[in-house]
């Protein structure tokens, strides 16, 4: 029986509602729906279903801003237990439709538990989701690791050389942001900056993130030498460290343990309980920079992109 995919309407909210999964992947529970729905990060145009023979046999559910006229990412996709042998198909089909109607091709992202590598169940989850988001024409996949600091306080340790911070303007920033891409173990950076620009990453993409401009900080050796900069901004549920970068003739010196420190201080100083990060799970030096200023790694989550 053929599957059909559309758009869901105010009166398909127990049908998207009844989707579950017991799987070791993230998902949207009812409660959450909900409320998102109040904020309008999800809204029913944005959240899809697929139907054969007049049942729901899988949902998509895309999540944006409270203001954007499209969702930023795929949060969740589940199919129904008893499509499982189609699920690849139920799925690709859900991404195609969703993503034709947005008129643009939001990242899906999908949460798994730090250890999820040596989960058997968890590994069969994201080998027929990586296969579904494939076959939608989401070909890249990155894994990422999530870190989080409880309770943060500017107490890191001092870093050699000792920085200085400053604001910047936009294009200053910008130039900044092209320099340190050169070289960058962060495919994310990379493949953002590929598809956006660099004055479309650096401006557009990390502007249009909570938080305040003024957050943005450029480093400063003693000599007065630009080094580096460090954006403290917000994601929709916590204080975050978006992007740190260290100019490529100034790596290796310990300049992104105060890049960091900075970042965090901002985040204190505000008021802050909590501070997030996301690095790919390749950027080793990024990963251990974390380790050093005391973070915590939450969870891992794979990132599939056009």
């Amino acid at each position: 029986m053929t599957v059909s995919v559309r758009a869901s309407t105010a009166a398909d909210l127990e049908a998207l509602l009844a989707f579950s999964t017991s799987a070791p992947v993230s998902w949207t529970r009812p409660d959450r729906y909900r409320q998102e729905s109040l904020t309008g990060n999800h809204r029913p145009e944005w959240s899809f279903l697929a139907v054969r023979d007049r049942r729901p046999v899988g949902r998509a559910l895309w999540w944006g801003g409270a203001d954007a006229g499209a969702p930023s990412t795929l949060d969740d996709l589940l199919v129904a237990p008893s499509d499982e042998d189609d699920r690849v198909t139920i799925a690709a089909a859900l991404i195609r439709v969703g993503t034709a109607s947005f008129g643009t091709v939001p990242e899906w992202i999908v949460d798994l538990a730090v250890d999820w590598h040596d989960d058997p169940e968890a590994v069969a989850a994201v080998a027929w989701r990586t296969e579904a988001a494939r076959q939608a024409g989401l070909a890249r996949s990155t894994e990422r690791v999530s870190v989080a600091w409880e309770h943060p306080t500017a107490a890191v340790a001092p870093t050699t050389p000792r920085l200085r911070f400053r604001g910047g303007d936009d294009d200053e920033f910008t130039d900044l942001f092209a320099r340190v891409t050169v070289g960058s173990l962060d495919a994310h950076t990379r493949a953002t900056v590929a598809e956006l620009g660099v004055r479309g990453t650096a401006l557009d993409f990390y502007r249009s993130l909570p938080g305040r401009r003024e957050d943005w900080r450029i480093a400063e050796d003693d000599d007065g030498l630009v080094v580096g900069f460090v954006l403290a901004t917000r994601t929709a549920y916590d204080a975050a460290v978006s992007s740190i970068g260290v100019l490529p003739q100034h790596r290796g010196k310990g300049i992104v343990d105060g890049l960091l420190a900075e970042a965090l201080r901002v985040h204190t100083a505000a008021g802050e309980p909590r501070v997030v990060a996301t690095t790919d799970a390749d950027n080793v030096p990024m990963r251990r920079a974390f380790e050093r200023a005391g973070a915590t790694v939450t969870k891992r989550r794979m990132v599939y992109e056009r």
